[in-house]
């Protein structure tokens, strides 16, 4: 180890708070003398060392006295997240005014309220000044003096080394503990900014916190990814360069996540703190076993991170890392750390906050202010001199949150409900004013977002209540599944939670997003969560037979409780939870209805009177439905993928405007009939009922996986029979693969015996029982006999649409049917336009597909997993960039 590294840990190795360093300033000037030549900040363009950055800081003090507004008014940095902002940073703090940091990535309108509240006369910008032409746009109207970064450092870096000498930095040492130095503002995501004041004695305690419980030491390559107009940004930033590490400053809004991944290899990068929505990201940018070799810490702050995320996080660092759950907040700072090292058991659910931190007291406290019993849950509040006092220019505010105890000593409530566990670490149960009462009970939404986020194909939850008298609260989880996997419904997710929790606990709406929207720090944005409709309260009386039938629906979609007008797919129905709720109506009421009378009978009501006043269905073509009708766009007929029903179009379809959409399924997978056991045969029955809903061209076919073959069929036939086929959609179609490249079907052929030179008796009793059989076995099995323990799967195959099976089978065996007639199938080269939509995991690219496409031929990525793409979120994309195709000459 370099000498210098060795002067800087004895420096540095035990700073304490009090102690005898005063400020964060004298720390840095420590370990300027200490390092001079490490690098202390660098960015994609370029680098400072401690000297360079030490020299330039000084420079600009005298530079910011002469150009700034006179006055002690906090002074605006509105800049790029790069090396630029922690030298203003630095600068501003040796200047003696306070600094506030704007985030470019806030809208003008919140730009113009931490304007107004921070009282800013003059910001600092990198952006090109022009008034006249409304550069930058989001400053121009906030009536505060406008400096340019660019003309700044370059008076600053003319100064001789001399005038840089002579610079008095006095000033900053002559402030009390209690002066302010930066103002935070909070993110507003629950209402108006608030700024929140933070004190050089807060600055320097958050520092000694950060190197004690984040193992944040000398020689460290630290990622500052987070703002520094966030709390934990900027603090993070001065305890990595006041422990002679390098700031490596990193904006991930502006990049790929990939791009991310090669930063941390080519920097080197050891550490960074950010929030567990970028963790996620940066996980599921690894491919399973990668790991960041240089990477050995990593914090998270912000909002709970649950276990499943630190587990899969570990998994892509080396052994010798940790993970720490960082927990606080801007007007209190750290107040509470947990470290997991590699290898270590990694807690299920919330992971703790940990013990309390450096020179904080956290009490747990009842609505009355007094202290709760052990292991009992009570609102968080904080104890400590060295926390934030107030928030600036709102007293009103800062009288609600901030406060003394009977000793004099400030304290702060947190805002966040938590307990004790057993070991003495502190568990967060989420905001104390996001507890609700559902049917008299009293509910923590976190909970809830725990349990979901236990589950291995769901990645980010987020649980609100919905209060819409005089319907009852309710609770809408947003849910965001794994793309690589098939997402869950919402019937079961809803069937797994009420495993897991009390059934007041189970949303009743639960809404699937491709992602959460974030804000400009990374957390969560629950105002922009998209809106859900309050459902109809269950007070209307239900006679028997309603009952019944909500019984059904309630047991299949995981509810406790179903109006008469509610809809079955509106809350969470899909193909699969539709057959077996039609199989529990056959069960009960001894009546075959097929999916489509879901269509015409969408509610509760509406349903059980179809059930009550027929035995059999209304007339309607078993193998086509009508999802969308009217319009006057080309009507769209889509194709299910082998064992769908063709409601699986049905949430494609709700985004399909201005068009008539057509969906068919296999025929007999409804109405008991002799399947079709070619691509070719299918072909033809679709092209009959679609002559007669549209005579003539041009036509729009879409298929699904083996609908996509189907389709290609039908629009080869079309156009040699001298119609126009505009455009053909396949939804990740597979090649046509034999029984070997199919492990899921592998059927071994009969392979014939060499006859011995003398039979014996047994063997020529054998071989005739043998021809007896071989020809009804022939004709059930033409393919031959399946491998061990395929025969099932195989029989159930041919005896798809003649033998009904209940549920999960009957998609099996239709299933199992297309498989074997697509493997028959042999594409011909089609010369019409074509889109293809991959989805990930797709074993053909997309240099196949061109060789069978003579003609146009598209190819456009969708982060889903196969049989997922037609679900939401997924389909609401989807329907976006058919549409554009549809318009698309």
């Amino acid at each position: 180890m370099p000498e210098s590294r060795v002067d800087v840990i004895d420096l540095l190795a035990s700073p304490t708070v009090p102690g005898p360093i005063a400020s964060v300033l004298d720390q840095f000037a420590n370990v300027v003398r200490a390092v001079p030549d490490t690098v202390a900040v660098s960015d994609e363009h370029g680098a400072l060392t401690y000297a360079e950055l030490d020299r330039l800081t000084t420079a600009l003090v005298p530079v910011l006295d002469r150009e700034l507004p006179p006055g002690d008014s906090p002074v605006g940095a509105f800049v790029s997240h790069d090396r630029k902002a922690v030298v203003l940073a630095v600068a501003v703090m040796k200047s003696g005014r306070p600094l506030v940091i704007l985030d470019q990535h806030l809208p003008a309108a919140r730009l113009a309220h931490i304007v107004e509240i921070g009282g800013l006369r003059g910001i600092i910008t990198d952006r090109r000044i022009d008034r006249e032409a409304g550069a930058p746009a989001e400053l121009i109207d906030t009536g505060a003096e406008l400096l340019s970064w660019h003309d700044l450092e370059s008076q600053a870096t003319a100064l001789s080394d001399a005038e840089v000498e002579a610079v008095d930095l006095g000033r900053v040492a002559a402030q009390p503990g209690s002066q302010m130095t930066f103002v935070v503002f909070t993110s507003g995501s629950t209402g108006k900014p608030k700024g929140v004041i933070v004190t050089h004695d807060q600055m320097m305690n958050d520092m000694v916190h950060m190197l004690e419980h984040f193992d944040v030491s000398t020689g460290d390559r630290n990622a500052v990814v987070s703002p520094l107009s966030f709390a934990a940004g900027i603090f993070f930033c001065w305890a990595s360069l006041c422990i002679g590490a390098t700031v490596h400053v990193y904006d991930p809004r502006e990049h790929p996540i990939g791009e991310f991944v090669s930063t941390i290899r080519e920097h080197g990068l050891t550490g960074m703190l950010c929030t567990p929505y970028l963790v996620r990201a940066l996980s599921a940018a690894l491919a399973p076993g990668e790991v960041l070799d240089t990477l050995r810490s990593v914090t998270t702050v912000g909002e709970a991170i649950m276990g499943q995320d630190v587990r899969t996080l570990l998994g892509h660092l080396p052994p010798t890392a940790s993970f720490f759950n960082g927990t606080g907040s801007s007007e209190i700072g750290g107040f509470a750390a947990h470290r997991i090292r590699s290898g270590e058991v990694v807690p299920d659910g919330v992971v703790p906050a940990g013990k309390p931190g450096t020179n904080k007291e956290v009490r747990l406290v009842d609505e009355n202010g007094a202290p709760v019993a052990q292991g009992e849950t009570g609102e968080i509040l904080v104890v400590s001199d060295y926390m934030s006092p107030g928030y600036l220019n709102d007293e009103v505010q800062t009288a609600m949150r901030f406060g003394r105890d009977a000793d004099g000593r400030p304290t702060v409530h947190q805002g966040d409900l938590g307990r004790f566990d057993e070991n003495g670490d502190l568990v967060l149960l989420g905001r104390a004013d996001s507890a609700v009462k559902v049917r008299g009970y009293l509910v923590e939404p976190g909970e809830i977002e725990g349990a979901l986020l236990t589950m291995t194909d769901v990645t980010e939850a987020v649980v609100i209540p919905l209060v819409a008298p005089p319907a009852a609260t309710t609770l809408v989880a947003y849910v965001v599944a794994d793309a690589r996997l098939r997402p869950p419904s919402p019937a079961e997710l809803r069937r797994r939670l009420r495993a897991v929790l009390p059934e007041y606990m189970v949303p009743a709406h639960i809404v699937q997003l491709a992602a959460l929207p974030i804000n400009e720090r990374g957390k969560i944005d629950r105002q922009q969560l998209p809106p859900v409709a309050a459902r109809t309260p269950v007070d209307e009386e239900q006679d028997v037979r309603q009952q019944v039938m909500a019984g059904i629906w309630g047991e299949t979609l995981g509810l406790t409780d179903v109006a008469l007008d509610d809809d079955f797919m509106a809350l969470g129905g899909d193909s699969l939870t539709a057959e077996e709720m039609l199989a529990a109506v056959h069960d009960r009421f001894d009546v075959d209805l097929p999916s489509t009378q879901l269509l015409e009978y969408p509610t509760l009501r509406e349903f059980t009177e179809r059930v009550t006043t027929s035995t059999k269905a209304l007339p309607s073509h078993p193998d086509v439905v009508t999802l969308r009708s009217g319009g006057t766009g080309t009507p769209v007929f889509a194709f299910a993928g082998a064992g769908a029903l063709a409601l699986t179009f049905l949430p494609l379809s709700r985004h399909i405007e201005n068009r008539s959409v057509y969906a068919f399924q296999a025929h007999g997978l409804e109405q008991r009939a002799w399947p079709d056991w070619s691509v070719e045969a299918a072909a033809r029955r679709y092209i009959e009922i679609i002559r007669v809903i549209q005579p003539k061209g041009p036509y729009l076919l879409v298929g699904h996986s083996f609908g996509g073959l189907v389709a290609l069929e039908i629009a080869d036939q079309l156009v040699a029979g001298g119609q126009e086929v505009e455009l053909v959609t396949l939804l990740d179609t597979f090649l046509p693969r034999s029984a070997e490249e199919m492990p899921q079907l592998e059927f071994a052929k009969l392979a014939p015996r060499a006859p011995s030179a003398a039979p014996s008796p047994l063997a020529r009793v054998a071989g005739g029982i043998a021809g007896v059989v071989r020809k009804p076995v022939e004709r059930l099995l033409p393919d031959g006999l399946p491998a061990v323990g395929q025969l099932g799967e195989r029989v159930r195959a041919r005896m798809a649409g003649v033998i009904p099976f209940d549920g999960q089978r009957q998609f099996d065996a239709f299933f199992d049917h297309a498989t074997l007639a697509g493997r028959k199938y042999r594409i011909k080269p089609y010369a019409g336009r074509v889109l293809f939509l991959f989805a990930e995991g797709n074993p053909d690219g997309a240099d196949a597909w061109r060789r069978l496409v003579t003609g146009r031929i598209d190819f456009v990525e969708i982060a889903a997993e196969h049989s997922s793409v037609l679900r939401e979120p997924h389909a609401t994309e989807l329907a976006a960039i058919l549409t554009k195709a549809f318009e698309t000459p």
